[in-house]
């Protein structure tokens, strides 16, 4: 019997997913395009301290806020100033939660393509933190809003979290 020197997503069995392969890479896409959507937007249509504002009283939310400063990105997030400070801790989580989707969209879209355990992780990592990194320059051309790299290393937070899930998931079902 002849060997198919045809790559592994072309034959014959693989054929049959081309339905999961296009679905996972218009998520896929659909996701970058609300990423960049987002990004694409000026930072005092993002701002979430007037929201929180009319859901908690500052005195309440001060109480809550631990009397802390740092400096990020240049500017300095402290205790002192609980709306600001909350909303930081809001928009990294959203960095981490949409890169991660992202992630698991694209673990999804390169699984379709082979059948490598783990390289559609590798790809998948590497796609999204490179999706990351040009979000984050697109950012620098946008009035009211900066690109840094820190941020990118809060979003590969999101991406490794993901592909961490995979791989635990992936080891417990090699196991059965």
């Amino acid at each position: 019997m002849m060997r198919s020197s045809l790559p592994i997503y072309a034959s014959s069995s693989r054929r049959l997913r081309i339905v999961p392969l296009v679905i996972w890479s218009v998520l896929a896409l659909a996701w970058m395009g609300f990423i960049f959507m987002m990004s694409n937007q000026p930072y005092q249509e993002q701002d979430v301290k007037p929201l929180l504002a009319s859901w908690i009283a500052e005195p309440t939310l001060a109480s809550m806020t631990p009397m802390i400063e740092f400096t990020y990105g240049g500017y300095t997030v402290s205790g002192q100033e609980p709306y600001a400070f909350w909303e930081f801790f809001i928009r990294k989580g959203g960095h981490v939660s949409e890169f991660a989707l992202l992630a698991f969209l694209l673990v999804r879209v390169f699984s379709e393509l082979t059948r490598s355990r783990y390289m559609p992780l590798l790809w998948a990592g590497i796609t999204a933190y490179a999706y990351a990194a040009s979000d984050e320059w697109h950012q620098t051309w946008i009035a009211g809003r900066t690109g840094h790299f820190s941020d990118t290393l809060i979003d590969a937070i999101g991406i490794v979290l993901v592909i961490g899930v995979y791989v635990i998931v992936r080891s417990r079902q090699r196991r059965r």
